[in-house]
C-alpha cells in the first residue's frame, strides 16, 4: 500500500471540497446487480437524501472500472470506488485537496493501482495452466457474445465486463476440486491469487478491497479528521470490510448467485443508518459505540434480505 509520511499528519491540512465525515463502503457484488432496472432510478433518488459534504458512498467490487462507472452513473454517485477486488482505487480528479500518493491520471480520474497489469495476469495464468496440463478458458479468450451468454448479461454489460485491467475471470474446462487446488497453488507460487467464484474463478494479484479501503480512510481522515465508517456487505464472517468499519449493514444472501438484494432496500438502509448517525452527532449522543472498532459487535446489524 502506498505510504503517507507521518509528518504529513502533523501539518495543517485543508479540508477537501468534497470530503466526508461519514463514509459508506459498500460491497457491490451480489448486492447490486442489473443497473438497467428502473429500481436504480428510485434508489438514486433515495441516495439524494445524503447530498452534502459530510457523506460519501464508496463502491467496492470485483467489477471493472467501466462497470462501476456505469453503476455510479445510474445511482448518481460521484465518489471514489474500488474495482476488480482491490486492483485499483479510482478517485475523481480534484476530489481530495491533499496529495493522493502514487496516483496516475485516467480519463479525468486518479487511479492508485495495487493489482498487476491485465496482460501479465493473463500470460501467467495461461502459462501456469499449460504447464499443469489444465485446460482453461478466460474472458480474454471469449467474445462479448460469449461473456453475455455465460454470465447472463446484456451485451452492453458484457462489453463493460470485458474491459479488464487487473484480473482475469476464467473457468476450468473439466472442473474438479483437485485440478482447481493444483492451479491455485501454482498461481500462488507465481505471486498471483486464485479466487473461486461462480460461474468464473478469477486470477489476479494477491490483494483485496481492504488495501483500497485503508488508503481511502487515510485520505478522508487527512481531509476531515473525525470520521465514521460503515460497511455494507454480506453476512459472511471475517469479511475484510467488517474488520475495517466502525459499524455494519448486513445483506443476507440466502441464495448466493441466484437472487440479488433489492437496490431500493440497499439505498434505504444506508440512508437510515446515516440519518441516525447524524442525529446522534447533532444531539451530542455518546459516540463511543461508533468509534470503537469492535468487529464482533458493530453498532447494529441491519439485515437486508432479498
Amino acid at each position: 500500500m502506498p505510504s503517507i509520511s507521518r509528518r504529513a499528519y502533523r501539518q495543517p491540512v485543508p479540508i477537501a471540497r468534497r470530503g466526508s465525515s461519514i463514509v459508506v463502503f459498500s460491497d457491490v457484488d451480489g448486492v447490486l446487480r442489473a443497473p438497467h432496472m428502473p429500481a436504480f432510478t428510485t434508489a438514486a433518488a433515495t441516495l439524494k437524501q445524503l447530498d452534502g459534504d459530510d457523506t460519501a458512498v464508496v463502491l467496492c467490487s470485483g467489477k471493472t472500472r467501466a462497470e462501476l462507472e456505469f453503476v455510479q452513473q445510474k445511482l448518481e454517485i460521484t465518489h471514489p470506488f474500488i474495482c476488480e477486488n482491490g486492483g485499483a482505487v479510482i478517485i475523481p480528479s480534484g476530489y481530495f485537496d491533499v496529495e493522493v500518493p502514487n496516483a496516475r491520471a485516467v480519463a479525468g480520474r486518479q487511479a492508485v493501482e495495487f493489482g498487476r497489469a491485465y496482460a501479465d495476469v493473463v500470460e501467467i495464468l495461461h502459462r501456469t495452466a499449460d504447464r499443469l496440463r489444465i485446460e482453461i478458458v478466460g474472458f480474454s479468450d471469449m467474445s462479448i457474445e460469449e461473456v453475455a451468454r455465460d454470465c447472463r448479461l446484456p451485451l452492453l454489460d458484457a462489453r463493460l465486463a470485458k474491459l479488464r485491467e487487473y484480473e482475469e475471470p476464467f473457468r476450468l474446462i473439466d472442473p474438479g476440486l483437485v485440478a482447481r487446488a493444483r492451479l491455485f497453488k501454482a498461481l500462488d507460487a507465481a505471486k498471483l491469487r486464485g479466487r473461486e467464484g461462480r460461474p468464473f474463478d478469477r486470477a489476479g494479484a494477491p490483494v483485496d478491497c481492504a488495501v483500497g479501503v485503508n488508503l481511502l480512510i487515510s485520505l478522508y481522515r487527512r481531509s476531515r479528521g473525525d470520521l465514521t465508517t460503515i460497511a455494507v456487505t454480506h453476512t459472511t464472517p471475517g469479511h475484510s470490510l467488517l474488520r475495517l468499519a466502525d459499524s455494519a449493514i448486513m445483506a443476507a444472501d440466502d441464495n448466493p448467485g441466484e437472487e440479488s438484494i433489492n437496490v431500493i432496500d440497499w439505498a434505504e438502509a444506508i440512508v437510515d443508518r446515516v440519518k441516525r448517525l447524524r442525529e446522534r452527532r447533532s444531539g451530542l449522543a455518546d459516540r463511543k459505540i461508533l468509534s470503537a472498532r469492535d468487529v464482533s459487535g458493530p453498532e447494529r446489524d441491519d439485515i437486508i434480505r432479498p
